[in-house]
């Protein structure tokens, strides 16, 4: 089945590569009924203190991990790897859930509010942020104004706004912005997939794509 997520933006060349893995992920996040390979924080074990929480916490641990590396770095992944190399990445087989088959590394994040991973595919201007949980209108709320708020001279537009069912993670809803200059080929598309569901292998998924 062909993935949904950004069908709209098939007619952008410049995006279409990237944008392909990303909708992988995305339709993964929303249909899997496999769990993923999220590793448990070192600084909680077993889990109790991420697990003891607030979902504000956890929304505001994920909208500081995305944005000191998938979007402070978005036009420069190649420093991104740099600054990550020190750190221990997941085992391939288990990256692979993350990557969806793309070659590319996975960082899990270590936090005392959850559960949290970076990924990055070999060769695409793509970086993506997984949450295991995570509270979705607070995690809603950050994105929308963070995504709202371009540059100048860009100028951002909302692209994507769908909701997918399925039994194992519930309802997902997935937004998309695009910043865009005028008589520029550049690019930057942001989007957040989210799930509310207390079933849900994950609960947020957000990401940067970034065409020069």
């Amino acid at each position: 089945m062909k993935p949904a997520l950004f069908q709209a933006l098939r007619a952008r060349p410049l995006l279409a590569a990237t944008a392909a893995v990303l909708a992988l992920s995305a339709q993964a996040y929303a249909q899997s009924t496999t769990k993923p390979a999220a590793p448990a924080n070192p600084s909680t074990p077993g889990g109790a203190a991420a697990s003891a929480s607030t979902p504000a916490q956890q929304a505001e641990s994920f909208a500081n991990i995305f944005a000191t590396t998938c979007a402070k770095y978005a036009s420069n992944l190649g420093a991104l790897r740099t600054k990550l190399a020190p750190l221990p990445t997941m085992p391939a087989d288990k990256a692979n859930y993350f990557l969806q088959g793309q070659p590319g590394k996975v960082w899990p994040v270590p936090d005392p509010h959850g559960s949290f991973v970076v990924a990055i595919p070999d060769g695409q201007n793509l970086c993506a942020v997984y949450a295991r949980r995570v509270g979705v209108p607070q995690t809603l709320a950050w994105f929308k104004k963070m995504a709202t708020e371009a540059p100048v001279p860009m100028v951002a537009r909302q692209v994507q706004d769908s909701k997918s069912a399925s039994p194992q993670n519930g309802t997902a809803h997935t937004i998309a912005y695009e910043w865009a200059a005028p008589d520029s080929t550049k690019r930057v598309l942001y989007s957040l997939t989210t799930s509310a569901s207390p079933t849900a292998d994950l609960q947020g998924l957000a990401s940067v794509t970034y065409a020069p």
